[in-house]
């Protein structure tokens, strides 16, 4: 039953509104589901789909609390630029993948570039 995204998808309309604004308590689960004549389990349903989009967080004992800011967007499997990039586990994919891979490593042909990349990365 996908009935739950559509209550969660009112209830994110609502936030984005400003209709609920950061820091404002959602009502507690049990109460949600009779004011809305839903299921609890539905309920439940709603408010961990505006978990998993970010838009609340539960404290235990406390309730379900509109997030004060959205969290940041991370690209997909990306590192910050100064981080050190693990080799060991990779492995071509794609046909044209060792190619291309090939390439990138050229700069490293020098002894000194060469050297500073295979330098054992401790733990921090």
């Amino acid at each position: 039953m996908d009935d739950y995204r559509a209550i969660a998808e009112g209830v994110a309309a609502d936030i984005a509104a400003g209709r609920l604004r950061p820091g404002d308590r959602l009502p507690p689960l049990r109460r949600f589901a009779r004011d809305r004549r839903i299921a609890s389990s539905t309920a439940a349903r709603v408010y961990r789909e505006l978990g998993r989009r970010g838009l609340t967080v539960g404290e235990v004992g406390r309730g379900t609390f509109v997030r004060a800011a959205a969290p940041a967007a991370e690209p997909a499997l990306a590192e910050p630029g100064e981080a050190a990039v693990d080799l060991e586990i990779n492995f071509p994919v794609l046909p044209e993948q060792p190619a291309l891979l090939a390439k990138s490593l050229e700069p490293l042909l020098r002894p000194d570039a060469l050297a500073g990349a295979l330098r054992a990365v401790g733990a921090a």
